[in-house]
């Protein structure tokens, strides 16, 4: 082979639109976010210690309190995001849900791998603000302004570290909607034959639920986001209060609410902590059955409490801003919603009892996984009832009794799904088994580790162990806590030093570990129908047929203890078409979930405006040259019409009239983004974007609205010059009509807004 040819061979390895290729990315990726993140959490828990320690590789030799929070800052991002976000979603999920449904491949795979290459160039920039002047920020995972929205006058790492950060978490939501978009394609239109909901394993419930939920909430991650930017680099003030002064500084701002950045903020927030967890509650559920021999007790059920945690994981962002000064009754039905949540967290956890209960367990190493996040699950949620009284809450906030929590119900329970899915699907991915003695070693050492951990953490908030403080040591009232905090200092060492035991076995497994054959665990689902590892297009071309539920385990009357879903009545495995194809009306439903994420992120900014403009005393209406604006609404309408009738032309078989109003289509497209940049110039002698905030918001909503027309532009030219590789010339005429029309729609919606406001 030549050297061109063997270039041109590992750039399409690298490369690959395989949705196995990429969810192994996703995995190692996840692998050296998670490497980082806990040796910058040791490096905390040391100066929480020893906070006088000499430390050779800090700057200064010494620790400071600012270096500390921006440890704090990185640690929190590297783990909520490139780790909780995208192992158990976009790496696990990536591989196995077209696997279990039965697919060839997921619906868009140019995306697909974009989504990851855009995750690789997020995690980059974040760990760049360790690199430049100042360094990384010290405004917590959560990038509270003003500390976020002011720049280096607020500290060391709120200068360019600040930004990068604020840009990489930026590009890591538009590579979130991106994966979104094709898992909610895949699982709605490329299920096998017989694979009715009811019939789908509920691993794939909790990935089609997450992917709902990142849809809508990194769209509003995204759309607050931006404004942080802005507040940062373009003297606008969405989040930043007038009259700030900073180090002695009177700051140019004037009005903003910080307020108004946490409602933003948490709306993503706490669904984020559903997309961490949920795809583990899928995991878990269809370990449990596998290795109890029984089938899932109560599917349904279990399959509706994921939906119903999923929905109500959008009501209950209040909770985090109990200390915020809310209204007594807001926080009053914040609480009964976040009390409320427990309901169908209580039905998946006696339901996990319940198919335990009777079965024959075998305790092979995800199972022990497996049961320790239930065991996780149970612990945090009990210990967040109490964070769910605004009365209790508002002692407790800051201390560490929040951070016991989270980290137990958020992230030690998120990680032991993922290391149940890795020692579960190691034989499928990999074709060999991992050590079970080394497995089940790693588990017991990180099992009463972090319990180690943990549950002294409890303690030492309730306690009044205050969190972020970088040196305890200097409060009277703190200084009996230093036995705990030794105590969970090297209780964190000691299971910190039990994960290269996983990272032995999973390396040294892929080379030598026993051979695996295609069902090693006797499993129902369609990932065991096929070899192991996979071929290339899932099935080798019998793709499956379904004829039974995801858990026919220890059936009545049948001589083998599991019946695979892809099995008929007869007992003989039954098989659809030789050769899968994309369906066409996969673009139709990528776009509606496109448009469902355009939707969340202008109601985002919609609802910015009204919040911003009920908290301010500085807000001017803007005299906007209505003209204008009506003659560009006029333009957009009329290219609705063309659009029709260019799609007409096309049904007709007239490929010249198609070509003649697509392209008017477009040029019309173009003439209302011009129209849009004169209205900006023309009204008040051009619109500033920091001159006042309803300045700045309309400036936000018109340059929105024209990126997303003028990508349509870009996609009316790329369908009109270049077939395309899946899609006939209808289906991408189709597709591109609901965007532009809803597009479309979506001026006139914002148009009515400008005019109320009036």
């Amino acid at each position: 082979m030549s050297a061109t040819t063997e270039r041109k061979s590992l750039l399409r390895r690298v490369f690959s639109t395989d949705h196995k290729v990429v969810g192994l990315q996703y995995f190692f990726l996840s692998l050296a976010a998670v490497t980082i993140g806990v040796v910058l959490s040791l490096l905390m828990r040391f100066h929480l210690v020893w906070p006088a320690a000499h430390l050779p590789f800090v700057r200064g030799g010494m620790m400071t309190p600012e270096q500390y929070l921006a440890l704090m800052t990185m640690h929190g991002s590297i783990m909520v995001f490139f780790v909780l976000t995208t192992a158990p979603q976009s790496a696990f999920g990536n591989y196995f849900l077209p696997l279990q449904i039965g697919a060839p491949e997921m619906a868009f795979p140019r995306l697909n791998m974009l989504s990851f290459w855009l995750t690789l160039v997020a995690l980059l920039v974040v760990l760049a603000a360790f690199a430049v002047p100042g360094g990384a920020p010290i405004s917590g995972w959560t990038a509270y302004p003003p500390l976020s929205g002011l720049g280096e006058v607020t500290g060391p790492g709120e200068g360019l570290g600040q930004t990068l950060w604020i840009a990489g978490i930026l590009i890591f939501c538009v590579a979130s909607l991106m994966g979104s978009l094709n898992f909610l394609a895949t699982t709605i239109d490329m299920r096998a034959p017989g694979m009715t909901l009811m019939r789908m394993p509920l691993t794939v419930w909790a990935w089609f639920v997450t992917a709902i939920l990142s849809l809508l909430a990194f769209s509003v991650l995204l759309a607050g986001g931006i404004l942080l930017l802005l507040d940062r680099s373009a003297g606008t003030s969405f989040f930043i209060p007038g009259n700030l002064v900073v180090n002695g500084e009177l700051q140019g701002h004037s009005g903003g609410s910080p307020l108004l950045w946490q409602h933003l903020f948490w709306f993503f927030g706490h669904p984020e902590v559903y997309i961490a967890i949920l795809p583990g509650m899928g995991v878990v559920s269809h370990v449990l059955a596998n290795f109890s021999r029984k089938p899932v007790f109560g599917y349904r059920a279990m399959a509706l409490a994921i939906c119903a945690i999923g929905f109500l994981g959008f009501l209950v962002w209040g909770h985090h801003m109990f200390v915020s000064g809310m209204n007594p009754y807001s926080g009053l039905a914040f609480s009964l919603l976040t009390v409320s949540i427990g309901v169908p967290s209580a039905v998946k956890t006696f339901n996990w009892l319940g198919t335990m209960w009777g079965g024959r367990i075998q305790l092979h190493t995800p199972m022990l996984f497996a049961i320790g996040f239930v065991s996780f699950f149970i612990t945090g949620g009990l210990s967040g009832i109490f964070l769910a009284q605004p009365a209790v809450d508002t002692m407790l906030h800051a201390t560490y009794y929040v951070v016991a929590h989270f980290h137990i119900v958020m992230g030690v329970a998120a990680i032991f799904g993922i290391f149940a899915a890795t020692y579960y699907w190691f034989p499928k991915m990999f074709g060999r088994f991992m050590s079970e003695p080394l497995g089940k070693l790693h588990f017991w050492l990180t099992f009463v580790g972090v319990y180690c951990i943990f549950m002294p953490m409890h303690f030492l908030g309730i306690a009044g162990g205050i969190r972020r403080y970088a040196d305890a040591t200097g409060a009277n009232y703190l200084a009996g806590l230093q036995p705990l905090h030794f105590f969970i200092t090297v209780a964190a060492f000691a299971t910190a030093a039990a994960q290269p035991i996983f990272f032995w076995n999973f390396f040294r497994s892929l080379r030598a570990g026993a051979p695996a054959p295609a069902n090693p665990w006797n499993g129902t689902s369609l990932e065991w129908a096929t070899a192991s590892p996979p071929p290339p297009d899932n099935f080798a071309g019998e793709f499956p047929s379904v004829y039974r539920g995801p858990y026919d385990y220890s059936v009545p009357g049948q001589t083998s203890d599991y019946l695979p879903q892809n099995f008929a009545a007869r007992g003989a495995p039954g098989h659809g078409t030789l050769a899968a194809e994309i369906p066409q009306r996969v673009y139709q439903t990528g776009v509606w979930m496109l448009l469902a994420g355009v939707v969340m992120f202008f109601m985002a900014l919609v609802s910015a405006e009204i919040v911003r403009r009920g908290f301010s005393n500085d807000w001017r209406t803007l005299a906007l040259p209505w003209p204008i604006l009506l003659v560009a609404a006029v333009i957009l309408a009329a290219s609705s019409f063309t659009m029709e009738h260019s799609r007409s032309c096309l049904r007709a078989g007239d490929d010249a009239g198609f070509r003649h109003w697509w392209v008017v289509t477009g040029s019309l497209g173009a003439f209302f983004v011009v129209a849009l940049a004169i209205a900006w110039r023309l009204g008040e002698a051009g619109v500033g974007l920091g001159a006042n905030p309803s300045s700045s918001f309309f400036c936000v909503f018109i340059v929105a609205h024209a990126a997303h027309v003028l990508g349509g532009v870009i996609a009316l030219a790329v369908i009109a010059v270049r077939p395309l590789r899946r899609a006939s010339r209808t289906t991408a005429a189709g597709a591109m009509s609901i965007y532009w029309n809803a597009v479309n729609g979506l001026w006139i919606v914002l148009l009515a807004f400008l005019w109320l406001e009036k």
